[in-house]
């Protein structure tokens, strides 16, 4: 037998103060060509936020997930 749905398989729901939400930003081309070349534009920008404690995540927050 193969297929199907099976007990406990897939991934497991984030809590909701953990999912992702798209928002639109403008920024200069010379900063996005740059964010660009540094990986996912978002992540990127995710990364810096959180390294420079700008802002305070939650405690089930794991950096770069």
């Amino acid at each position: 037998m193969r297929g199907g749905k099976r007990a406990g398989a897939g991934r497991k729901k984030q809590p909701d103060h953990l999912r992702r939400k798209a928002v639109t930003i403008r920024l200069p081309e010379w900063m996005v060509s740059q964010l660009k070349r540094k990986g996912q534009i978002g992540y990127v920008i995710e990364l810096k936020l959180a390294e420079k404690d700008f802002l305070k995540l939650p405690d089930d927050y794991v950096v770069g997930s």
